[in-house]
Formats: structure tokens, C-alpha cells, sequence
């Protein structure tokens, strides 16, 4: 669905100021009573003539690329944000006498004199020095909840026509992976909206301007958004299928290379296949029918350093995908292994912190090179998932939660669920307020104090209960920090399938070993000959084998 050409009638019928924000990918203010007009006419009427169609069955994508900002950060101008209408602004006073039942209320957490919830001002976009303020939680998760709400009313406007419509919405998930959370985007909210995981998915590998960025300085690609993202994703909704509409791993407008090394291609999307990605299309091919360039194209600043110019990268793409599918088996298998570690995301933390999930990935980058597979909780996944689809719940530095959120915790330990947390955290409702803390109840609660704690704890669990692989990898770098990511699954055959991804910037050395094995044979699945079992990868490598004891 195009959101952006807005009809030239409809600003005279429903305005004014029904266009607004036009320089985003939703033209329009989706909180005018005229916006679900509008889409109600449009979808009524072309709905019917698509449903039951094949090509339907790939389902309806709600929006390309959703984000509605609305942060004011002075000098340092916020990408996309802006302004919202007297709709919205009304909808948000309602949203807070229901929230908040008295105004007496509002105004001891908010700091104000509002004689009642009509008489309530606030300036959007909202400056960051509000950011951690009741006031600051109270617009941004309203704005997420408004989101939200629109596009639930989309999909039952196009459930309507076709009841077995899939919707899906391309959602950047860098709105999730990164710090900022006033652009109104509730991830986990719209990954189980929709029937399929919509997302374009990125990965940088070269910054043609800019500064430089930590990631910089132990990887060769930057895979926080790709590897997190689509656990999360993953977590929320574990058997959808996973469709990156927009991939953006070989170049981005920012992230470009001419000469780009064709085994990143092969890293990223063996990557991201691993991890969860069931289908893609390639950002971008700006091509006409007999070859020739569009002319669009010619003055698009993405252009150069494209795959349009490197035959090599685009082969490379081609190969890459023809591997995946001949293992699609273990690659599957690899997608819906049972993640036994699991990490808490607090909206409410996220909203109100200033890099919550810098403190998230944290906790993710240390255990991401263990070959055990991660996934998230939340309180919903608490609520409607089953407890024994993880082991461990772990909790860093996640100040900030509700008293719901607090509560499905205790639920989780009641039932006898583990939890690993560290003293900072659950100390503090939305509004800063002081929690009471977890009770051990049936479960067990374990409080520690360091990354290196964590995992020691969570791994030694794991391994109490057997629930570590059978395979170990030893690896040795010059950076001193782990690279190789690594995924394992029994195949059909009782033995091993490993693969291992290169994300280091130096080479690495494997020492691979299997338990109950004094020697053991790793055989190149791709090429069908025997490899050895000390490998040395150099960056963006892969290697695929399968392990057996000799």
C-alpha cells in the first residue's frame, strides 16, 4: 500500500493539513477521521478483485518502511520528524484520562496545573532534554500505541475482503536494535499483527561518510541489527515466515563499496538465512526490461557501489542461494532451533533510557559467539508462550518496567522459571517510581553483577540440564575478541551440521571438537570433501560442514 500520493481531493474534503509530513513514506495524518475514509473506499474496492489471487498469497504489505518522529533535538536535527495534528493531540488527552483517571494524578507526575484533561498542552515534537520524564513516556508510548492502532485497523479493513490475507509491514528493525523510540514503532506489537515478518533488515560494511563506529574495531560488518533483530523477531513469532522485502545488506544509501569483496555477500546472507530470513528481495535493481539503466537512477546517490555494478557480488548472490536451498533441511533447522536463552526487553526501559539498548546488545554481543541459540522475552511473550520453550531469563540493566511487566516476571519465577538479573534492575516503575522486588517463589533467582557472570551462570545451567551443543569451538584471533558465530543441528543422519560465520576483522583459528569423540571428521557440505578441523577463516568466511566422530 502507497501512502504517499495522496489525492488532491482529499486535502479539500478532509482538510486542512490532511497532508502532512510528507517527506515520510505515510503523506498524510492517519489520526484524521478522513484517513480510514479513505482507506476504507480504497481497500473495499480493490480488496475483492485480489483476494483468492496466488499472487495475494504472498500477502498485503500495510506499509513500506513506517516511522512517524516526532523528537525535537535541537541543533542536531532528528531524521523524518515532525509535527502531528489537533486529532492526534485530542486522541492523546483522551488516551491519558484513561490512563491516568484523575488529573490531579497526571499533574503530580507531569509537574503541571492542568485544570482538567482538555486543558492539557504539550509541544510535539517533544525536546530530549524531556526524555525520562513522565511526560516524555506518556507521548512516546502513545505515539506507539496510536501506530499501532491504524495499522490494526488496516488489516481488519483488508481481512474484511480476503479473511485469509496475510498482512505484513516493511519495518525497519534498526527502530528496534538502536536507541531512539519516538518514531512510534512497537516492533514486537506488529511482528504479531501481521501474518508474515515483514522487514527490511540492513548490515554496514563501509561508511563512504560519517564517523567512525565501534563496531568498527573488531568486525568486518556491523551485524547488531541483522543477528538481534531477527531474534527478536523470531521470538515474538517463531513459525511465520520471515520476509525481508527491501534487503539492504549489500549497499545502503551510506554503506557502499565498488570493489566490495563478493564473500561478504555469502557471510551476510548465509548470516541472515541462519538467523531467520525465509525470503528477500535485493535493495535495488534499477534496471529497465532491455537493461538499460532507468533514468530515475542516474541521480540517485544510492546508484554507485551498487550491485548493479558488480556482477561478481550479484553471482555471488545467485551461488549463495542455490547452497541455502540444497540445505535448506538444516538451514530451517537452524531457524527454529529452541532458544533456551532469553533476554528481557522492557518497552518502558527503552522509552525511557537514553541508550537502553546499547545496555541490551551488551548482554546480547557476549553470548552471540557461544553457539547457543538467543531469543527475548517481554512481558507477552511471558503471558502467551509456553514457559518451556526457554530456560533461562536474563535481565541487564533494565531499570525501568511497569507493574505489569513486574508482575509477569514473578508469574515466570512462581512456575518455577530462573531468572539472572543484575541489582540495578526492575528497581523502577515507568515514572521512576521505587518497585518491590522479585520473590524467588518456585523458581530461582540468581543476582549478578558482570557480563562475564551471565554467562557463566546462564552457560552452567545450560549444561546442568545437558542442553549445551555437543559441539565446542576453541577460537583464537589477534584481536582478542570472538568473531565466529556459529549455529548447530543434528541432521537426519545422527551426526552434525555446523555452520560458521566470519564476522571478525582478523583470521581466526577453530578448534572444533565433539563431546564423546577423541577424533572426529569435518566434511565440506558445499564442495564434498573432507576439510580440516582446525580451520583457519579468514573475514567474511564460511564454513559449512558436517561433524562426525572418525
Amino acid at each position: 500500500m502507497n501512502h504517499k500520493n495522496v489525492p488532491n481531493w482529499a486535502e479539500n474534503e478532509f482538510g486542512p493539513n490532511f497532508k502532512m509530513r510528507e517527506d515520510t513514506y505515510t503523506a498524510y495524518d492517519i489520526d484524521n477521521p478522513g484517513a480510514r475514509f479513505l482507506q476504507q473506499s480504497l481497500i473495499k474496492n480493490v480488496v475483492p478483485k485480489m483476494a483468492g489471487k496466488q499472487y495475494s498469497k504472498l500477502g498485503y504489505m500495510l506499509v513500506n518502511e513506517p516511522h512517524f518522529f516526532t523528537q525535537d533535538e535541537g541543533k542536531k536535527k532528528t531524521w523524518a520528524s515532525g509535527p502531528v495534528s489537533n486529532y492526534t493531540i485530542d486522541k492523546f488527552k483522551l488516551w491519558l484520562k484513561n490512563k491516568h483517571k484523575s488529573i490531579n494524578q497526571l499533574n503530580k507526575l507531569w509537574k503541571s496545573e492542568f485544570k482538567n484533561f482538555d486543558a492539557i498542552t504539550i509541544d510535539i515534537p517533544i525536546h530530549i532534554n524531556q526524555k525520562g520524564t513522565p511526560k516524555w513516556y506518556d507521548w512516546n508510548l502513545f505515539n506507539m500505541n496510536r501506530v499501532t492502532e491504524w495499522y490494526s485497523f488496516l488489516k481488519t479493513e483488508i481481512t474484511k475482503y480476503d479473511p485469509e490475507a496475510n498482512v505484513h509491514l516493511k519495518i525497519m528493525p534498526n527502530l528496534w536494535t538502536e536507541n531512539k523510540r519516538s518514531h512510534g514503532i512497537d516492533l514486537e506489537a506488529l511482528t504479531d499483527l501481521g501474518g508474515i515478518i515483514g522487514n527490511d533488515s540492513g548490515a554496514a560494511h563501509t561508511y563512504i561518510w560519517g564517523k567512525p563506529h565501534d563496531w568498527e574495531k573488531h568486525y568486518i560488518f556491523e551485524w547488531r541489527e541483522l543477528c538481534m533483530g531477527y531474534d527478536f523477531m523470531k521470538s515474538v513469532s517463531p513459525n511465520k515466515i520471515n520476509f525481508n522485502s527491501e534487503l539492504h545488506y549489500l549497499s545502503t544509501v551510506r554503506s557502499r563499496k565498488l570493489d566490495l569483496d563478493p564473500k561478504y555477500a555469502r557471510a551476510s546472507f548465509w548470516l541472515a538465512h541462519s538467523y531467520g530470513m525465509t525470503a528477500s528481495q535485493i535493495w535495488y535493481w534499477p534496471r529497465e526490461a532491455n537493461g538499460a539503466i532507468s533514468k530515475k537512477a542516474l541521480n540517485d546517490k544510492g546508484y554507485a557501489g551498487s550491485n548493479n555494478q558488480q556482477p561478481r557480488v550479484t553471482n555471488e548472490v545467485a551461488t549463495t542461494l542455490i547452497d541455502l536451498n540444497t540445505f535448506s533441511e538444516e538451514i530451517m533447522a537452524m531457524q527454529r532451533q529452541r532458544k533456551s536463552l532469553r533476554i528481557f526487553y522492557s518497552k518502558t526501559a527503552a522509552i525511557n533510557k537514553k541508550q537502553h539498548m546499547d545496555d541490551v546488545f551488551e548482554l546480547y554481543e557476549s553470548l552471540n559467539f557461544e553457539g547457543t541459540p538467543i531469543g527475548f522475552v517481554t512481558e507477552n511473550i511471558i503471558k502467551k508462550q509456553d514457559h518451556k520453550n526457554w530456560d533461562v531469563v536474563l535481565i541487564h540493566k533494565t531499570e525501568f518496567i511497569t507493574n505489569t511487566e513486574l508482575k509477569a516476571l514473578q508469574s515466570y519465577l512462581n512456575t518455577g522459571g530462573t531468572i539472572i538479573v543484575d541489582e540495578v534492575s526492575l528497581t523502577k516503575d515507568e515514572y521512576g517510581n521505587p518497585h518491590q522486588k522479585l520473590l524467588k517463589g518456585q523458581g530461582n533467582l540468581i543476582v549478578v553483577n558482570n557480563l562475564d557472570a551471565y554467562k557463566s551462570e546462564a552457560l552452567s545451567i545450560l549444561e546442568s540440564k545437558n542442553l549445551l551443543s555437543e559441539i565446542n569451538i576453541t577460537e583464537t584471533n589477534k584481536i582478542g575478541v570472538k568473531g565466529c558465530i556459529w549455529k548447530v543441528v543434528k541432521n537426519s543422519s545422527g551426526n552434525y551440521t555446523l555452520s560458521v560465520v566470519n564476522v571478525g576483522k582478523s583470521n581466526a583459528t577453530l578448534n572444533i571438537t565433539l563431546k564423546g569423540a577423541n577424533t572426529i571428521v569435518c566434511k565440506d557440505l558445499i564442495n564434498g570433501v573432507a576439510v580440516s578441523t582446525t580451520p583457519t577463516l579468514k573475514p567474511n568466511e564460511v564454513y559449512f560442514v558436517e561433524v562426525s566422530k572418525k
